[in-house]
């Protein structure tokens, strides 16, 4: 019993290299006019491969070279957009609509990006909001509570609130949040705007913008010769 039981894994072992040569030696015959006419076809019937480099025939000229296609290849694609500009370009007049300049009440301004040729460009949904202050409709005391809570979205030298948001993937989304933020503020400032007037703005993130230029002064140019300019 215990010698039974000692071979059965030998035996086993045995008849699996025996299945595996035999299937291996049935595919080898199975195969063997395939992989002949394949030979054929890479040697081409005698003892040279034709995809050897070595073993190419002579350029005859005969055939346009690789530059000569690559330029009748840029030459397609210009045509193409040619057709386009001729035939489909037309077709948008049905679309047009005339220009109608933002009233009083749309102060808003949002601006987006579109990169072309890349339809999930990760800055794509990104949306930017600026509207001025005047246009607020906000009280002299209700608009310093309004900038104190802004801070340094607001830009005193172009008197302009500015705000982005890129938390979601779908840009109106972006847009619904930028204008229920800015909501969110009006009101806010709305609320007991006189507890606030003497608390003074901190502006600076803008001292940059808001330093003056130092420029040359005119008297001190060098004075002009005017017999030189006269000479030259």
């Amino acid at each position: 019993m215990l010698r039974s039981l000692t071979r059965t894994p030998l035996m086993a072992s045995t008849v699996q290299k025996q299945a595996v040569r035999s299937f291996m030696t049935s595919v080898a015959v199975a195969d063997r006019p395939r992989s002949k006419a394949l030979g054929a076809v890479r040697t081409g019937g005698g003892s040279k491969d034709s995809l050897d480099i070595s073993n190419l025939d002579d350029f005859q000229f005969d055939d346009s070279t690789t530059v000569g296609y690559d330029t009748m290849e840029a030459q397609r694609e210009v045509r193409k957009y040619l057709r386009i500009t001729k035939y489909e370009l037309p077709k948008l007049k049905e679309f047009v609509k005339p220009f109608q300049p933002p009233t009083k009440t749309q102060i808003l301004r949002f601006r987006t990006s579109t990169y072309l040729g890349e339809a999930n460009h990760p800055a794509a949904p990104k949306v930017v909001l600026t509207v001025p202050t005047k246009s607020l409709p906000l009280t002299n005391p209700e608009l310093h509570k309004f900038l104190l809570l802004v801070g340094p979205r607001y830009d005193p030298v172009k008197e302009q609130i500015k705000m982005s948001c890129e938390k979601f993937q779908d840009r109106s989304q972006n847009f619904k949040w930028l204008s229920d933020v800015l909501d969110t503020l009006i009101n806010e400032a709305k609320k007991d705007p006189e507890q606030f007037k003497d608390v003074e703005l901190d502006l600076r993130h803008a001292a940059k913008s808001m330093k003056p230029k130092v420029r040359f002064p005119k008297e001190w140019n060098r004075p002009v010769n005017k017999a030189v300019e006269a000479s030259a």
